[in-house]
């Protein structure tokens, strides 16, 4: 297997990459391919947590719907300091 690179500035950062790390210039490849997939994984959980979130927000504001929640406020919270009781 191999890959055909003939961008001259690909070859550049990846000798320079290698010579940072201390690796073959296919280490450097592999190192960097891998960190950005692991970059593109969290950034994809991230938005899955995201997204989550948003439901639950939804689904909380859904099933509090009419009720007064400042009545609870005074009792959790002092109200000169906002600190909880």
């Amino acid at each position: 297997m191999s890959l055909n690179i003939k961008n001259e500035d690909v070859h550049t950062a990846v000798r320079e990459l290698a010579r940072a790390l201390g690796v073959s210039q296919t280490s450097a490849v592999e190192v960097a391919v891998r960190a950005k997939l692991a970059e593109l994984q969290a950034e994809q959980q991230r938005a899955a947590r995201v997204e989550r979130f948003h439901e639950a927000l939804a689904a909380a504001q859904q099933a509090f719907d009419g009720v007064d929640l400042r009545r609870y406020e005074a009792e959790l919270y002092d109200e000169e300091t906002g600190l909880p009781r």
